[in-house]
């Protein structure tokens, strides 16, 4: 079964366009564009975030998340829109599957994470709120990091300054993640940093290798 297919079947979202109004009045009712970010305040990143998923072809639920990805604050933004005593209202906006996402990707301990990835397996997640170590399916890590994509690309854009000072965070574990993210977002990330040549080395590989689940 391609990857997402059984997600696609649960969605319980009625409409991108519907919800994506819906969320961002919630968003704004909680004060978001008070809420200061790198570029300004973090309304827009949230938006660009959500584009970036829809672009590469991801389904509504992931989309969502992405727009709300910060709603419980992060190990690297600690700005809570949302407390995560209150999962049922954001639950019951956006979602169960949209906001388990939110739920990683908040609750996730980078740190712990990033160090195994493309080094060890089977790959496990330290949630920063509980203290617990668990090993997600591969469905939920595969989220995870489609999202983690979106958001840092999304925050380095086309900026030069800003690509070339996360390199040395992300340019190498981006490129462990291959086969964690779609090839979308493996490409734009390698657009990003490393130019078009690296957009058609993608693809060539792509083409050379045998077919397999993305999402």
């Amino acid at each position: 079964m391609p990857l997402y297919r059984r997600m696609r079947s649960v969605v319980t979202l009625q409409s991108p366009a519907t919800d994506y109004k819906r969320v961002i009045s919630f968003l704004e009712s909680r004060s978001v564009e008070d809420v200061a970010h790198v570029h300004g305040n973090i309304l827009p990143h949230l938006e660009g975030t959500f584009e970036l998923l829809q672009k590469w072809g991801n389904p509504a639920p992931l989309c969502i998340a992405g727009l709300c990805h910060s709603v419980y604050g992060t190990d690297n933004f600690e700005v809570a829109i949302l407390d995560v005593s209150q999962r049922d209202e954001l639950r019951a906006l956006i979602g169960p599957e949209a906001e388990a996402i939110v739920y990683l990707f908040a609750s996730c301990d980078r740190r712990h994470l990033y160090e195994q990835v493309g080094r060890s397996s089977p790959i496990q997640i330290r949630n920063r709120f509980t203290g617990e170590v668990f090993v997600p399916d591969s469905l939920s890590l595969k989220m995870f990091f489609e999202l983690t994509f979106a958001n840092e690309l999304q925050l380095v854009g086309s900026n030069a300054a800003w690509i070339e000072s996360s390199r040395p965070m992300f340019e190498s574990l981006f490129t462990r993640c291959r086969g964690l993210v779609s090839e979308a977002a493996y490409a734009h990330f390698a657009h990003v940093y490393g130019g078009v040549h690296d957009v058609q080395l993608v693809n060539q590989t792509r083409s050379a290798r045998p077919a397999q689940e993305t999402i």
